[in-house]
């Protein structure tokens, strides 16, 4: 049963431990998905700081419809499932369902049927599965997933699912029953966050954000809040990756393109810089540094330290997967930062070297008027000095 303890409310945020399956979560904290998890532990010198995993599945409503007409092939399912979960190497695991936009509630059925799959399957909290439904259709839900705990008597704890401000109200009133409260970041919900910063980050209660959005109209679609998403009480969050459908949809899309058009797609995909937390495109980044520009001038991460912008863009395929480990373990050694400026009194000073993320929340919050950003200038890291690494070694990487 997880339980989580809040150690240091700051006015920029929280740091607390988050005990589950046997393992202490020092939060803010990233929780990688399975396959950033096994692809990390290739690398020389990085150090998980956390026990924490999670493991995401891609459901359609054909996905549900087909395992209603076909039981016969929920076996199969399952045991897919539960190879995914044993292959992960993390003491506490969680199991999240991303559901497409046809998803719009589930039938009592198919909702024990995941709750069941998910505590068989060794998911150490169990979320209670929120598609594109209303409020009152969800507490229906939630109200089925606690009867259903109370008559199998199963010893692991529900979190909720929050989309919305009404979601948010609904699920506070089950909290004495509830582990946690998750929330969907795939879009930049202002009211959302601002109601969990008022009514949440006061209380002893773990906040898990399935996502978070990697651009902000507040900075003109230049930067991102990145792990600072814990100024508003999110303690843990985890950045999905591309369904196995997506990505072979991606891939014969891409396929099918002339080189111009590929590269046109492959510059808009954004990267993140934790030197200031902007977002901006390889496009931008090539047009503003130039190809030989090494990615070590804007994170120190196993993935940018030899790797320059040419690089990256001729990655073809790859370029996704990479950028998506890099954010993965840019975030990871961002969350170690937060805690310690959190636990030292220093957040403020923090803040101040992330001016993109600091004016995404002044203003979100009305704290502060339009000002103009300044350039994005970031600093040299301690990689920089590095020489780039080959195309082969790169693809090389990013295939572990």
């Amino acid at each position: 049963m997880p339980s989580f303890v809040v150690e240091v409310d700051d006015a920029n945020g929280r740091q607390g431990v988050l005990d589950i399956g046997g393992g202490h979560v020092t939060t803010p904290a990233y929780v990688p998905s399975d396959e950033v998890s096994r692809v990390a532990e290739g690398f020389p010198g990085i150090e998980r700081q956390n026990s924490l995993c999670e493991c995401d599945l891609w459901v359609s409503r054909g996905d549900i419809d087909r395992l209603r007409t076909h039981p016969e092939e929920k076996w199969e399912v399952e045991e897919s499932v539960r190879a995914q979960m044993d292959d992960t190497q993390s003491a506490a695991k969680l199991l999240h369902f991303n559901f497409f936009s046809d998803v719009t509630g589930l039938e009592k059925e198919a909702l024990v049927h995941i709750l069941g799959l998910q505590y068989r399957t060794g998911a150490d909290v169990i979320e209670i599965p929120h598609g594109f439904c209303s409020t009152r259709s969800y507490e229906r839900a939630v109200q089925a997933a606690l009867e259903w705990q109370r008559q199998t008597e199963m010893d692991v704890s529900l979190m909720g699912v929050a989309r919305s401000t009404d979601d948010l109200a609904m699920l506070h009133r089950y909290l004495p029953n509830l582990g946690g409260i998750g929330i969907d970041c795939r879009r930049f919900e202002k009211a959302l966050l601002y109601q969990i910063r008022r009514t949440l980050k006061p209380e002893d209660v773990w906040v898990h954000a399935f996502t978070a959005p990697l651009q902000y109209r507040e900075v003109e679609n230049r930067g991102t809040l990145g792990m600072l998403i814990n100024w508003f009480g999110v303690d843990t969050v985890n950045t999905i990756a591309l369904s196995d459908h997506a990505r072979q949809y991606f891939a014969g899309s891409m396929a099918r393109m002339g080189v111009s058009e590929w590269s046109r797609c492959m510059k808009k995909l954004r990267y993140f810089a934790p030197t200031d937390y902007s977002a901006l495109t390889f496009g931008m980044l090539e047009e503003e540094y130039g190809r030989e520009c090494r990615l070590s001038r804007f994170c120190g991460c196993p993935v940018c330290r030899n790797l320059t912008i040419g690089d990256a863009l001729d990655s073809q395929l790859e370029l996704y997967r990479m950028n998506h480990f890099h954010r993965a373990f840019a975030y990871d050694e961002e969350c170690r930062k937060y805690q310690h400026a959190l636990k030292n009194n220093e957040t403020d000073r923090f803040l101040e070297k992330r001016p993109y993320a600091t004016e995404i929340i002044r203003r979100s919050s009305g704290m502060l008027v339009s000002t103009p950003m300044r350039r994005f200038q970031p600093r040299v890291s301690d990689e920089a000095g590095r020489s780039p690494s080959s195309q082969a070694a790169m693809q090389k990487m990013v295939m572990r």
